[in-house]
């Protein structure tokens, strides 16, 4: 393949966007109108899974093309450890202009101890001043986290990129966290998803500290309360959609986007009141809610307009199919590479279920003891399991290191709410055998318990929670001295207790 004919490369990464409340995914309320056009002009893949609860191990497993235990990193591991080719170094390599526009630290940081690295640029496009006429308004009402600000930032790079280096291919990877909790949408789009008469009150429909707080069960919001937060999580994808919207026609208009694999993709979704002990995305679980995302192609060289893909695809297959679309060649990534290629699943089937995996959850035991009010009425137990499940289209085996494994008929039961495995413990071990053949088929990474540095998080950590957590084993991270109360001293010396 020349040079000059290889196709440039988006990915939007809407943070926290899970399938079930978009246009494209049968939605009935307005939501993605912009991506519903992509999806008319592309592919929608209407199966597609991630490999991990939360935003880290998504996006890990997103530019690695490996799952969860292929790279380490989660809820128990919050690094991803060096070793693995990743998809800017590849692509770097292979004569491509890359840059990467976040601000989630947890999506991609290149500092040591961080999560991920390799695009030439790095962009955190909340610390740069807005290019005309993308600019935030002045209202605070009307501001939406960023996304605005990303889209003039990117065709400013697009631009300057095309005026150097007119016949260098491009890829861009943008997270943008419109989606994710809080959800506090902008005008003009809250009013438009809001129930009648609820008059809006930051503070009392879009608390922070819920994620936390919920699934311990230190609070249990009414059915009303999820009822309004439904309706913020769709103004908040709407808000989303709408920067797409802007994006994409100012390429329609550069007449870069047909030259351009565009896809609209999500790291996970939210649990917004379906399941007890799940809130938002916290780590503890592997439900649909969170792990079935949206996946949407345009590439109108190669994929036919209007296509929709019943088969199974997940997130580890992104990279492996743009190095094939892209004709790019690299003997070691191949070998590293653990996903499929997803537009030979427009064909046929690629895989016969999707592999599911969450960690011990040592984050959100982290953020449960270290945010309630008191912790130490906290049993955190429940939390202290790791899952393994097989999503097929009509079943779902989910294994819990506890013993206590799930099967759900997702046809009849979407939603996840009746275990069916003491009416069929034959499908459930069928599943098991399978998804055991598959694990051990591939090269795992498992390590020592880790947190992040201090200075790369955002949520607390008080030094006496995470020492309390370590006395009961609930982490594990080698040799831990005896618990010195000067260390409590000079955290809240140092604000620790107002850090979020």
């Amino acid at each position: 393949m020349k040079k000059n004919s290889r196709p440039n490369i988006i990915i939007f990464m809407m943070d926290t966007q899970g399938a079930r409340n978009m246009g494209c995914y049968g939605y009935y309320r307005p939501t993605t109108p912009n991506i519903d056009l992509l999806a008319r002009e592309g592919a929608v893949f209407l199966n597609h899974f991630v490999t991990g609860p939360w935003t880290l191990p998504t996006h890990a497993s997103l530019f690695s093309g490996r799952y969860e235990s292929g790279h380490g990193a989660g809820a128990q591991h919050e690094v991803l450890e060096p070793g693995i080719p990743m998809m800017g170094e590849i692509f770097g390599r292979a004569g491509y202009h890359t840059a990467a526009f976040c601000n989630n630290i947890w999506a991609y940081d290149p500092e040591p101890g961080g999560t991920s690295w390799g695009f030439k640029d790095y962009i955190r496009y909340n610390d740069l001043e807005a290019v005309e006429p993308f600019v935030p308004s002045d209202n605070p009402d009307e501001r939406d986290k960023g996304a605005l600000k990303a889209v003039g930032l990117m065709l400013q790079w697009i631009d300057r990129h095309r005026a150097r280096r007119a016949e260098q291919p491009f890829l861009i990877f943008v997270n943008s966290v419109e989606p994710h909790d809080v959800y506090r949408p902008p005008e003009p789009f809250r009013s438009r998803f809001l129930p009648p008469g609820v008059q809006y009150d930051p503070d009392v429909h879009a608390p922070h500290g819920l994620q936390a707080r919920v699934t311990v069960g230190e609070f249990t919001p009414p059915l009303d309360f999820w009822f309004i937060q439904r309706a913020l999580y769709d103004a908040s994808t709407a808000t989303l959609d709408d920067r797409i919207g802007l994006f994409t026609r100012e390429l329609r208009q550069r007449g870069i986007l047909d030259d351009t694999i565009f896809i609209v993709t999500g790291d996970h979704g939210d649990t917004i009141g379906e399941h007890p002990g799940h809130c938002y995305h916290n780590q503890n679980g592997v439900w649909d809610t969170i792990m079935k995302t949206p996946l949407v192609v345009r590439y109108p060289r190669l994929i036919k307009p209007g296509a929709r893909c019943k088969n199974l695809t997940q997130i580890v297959d992104v990279l492996p199919t743009l190095m094939d679309i892209c004709g790019v060649e690299d003997p070691a990534a191949r070998q590293s590479i653990q996903g499929e290629n997803f537009v030979t699943a427009l064909k046929k089937p690629v895989r016969d279920f999707a592999l599911l995996e969450a960690q011990r959850s040592i984050h959100p035991i982290r953020r449960a003891w270290s945010e309630t009010a008191n912790p130490e009425e906290i049993d955190v137990r429940f939390m202290n399991v790791w899952y393994k499940a097989a999503r097929t289209q009509r079943h779902k085996y989910v294994w819990v290191s506890n013993g206590q494994d799930m099967l759900f008929d997702i046809v009849k039961d979407p939603d996840e709410r009746w275990n069916v495995i003491d009416r069929h413990p034959e499908i459930a071990r069928k599943l098991q055998q399978a998804m055991e053949r598959k694990l051990m088929s591939m090269e795992q990474r498992y390590y020592m318990d880790a947190m992040r540095p201090e200075h790369r998080a955002y949520s607390r950590r008080n030094p006496y929670q995470v020492r309390r957590m370590a006395a009961w084993g609930f982490y594990q991270p080698g040799v831990v001295p005896p618990w010195d109360p000067r260390e409590l001293e000079r955290w809240l010396k140092e604000g620790g207790a107002k850090k979020k």
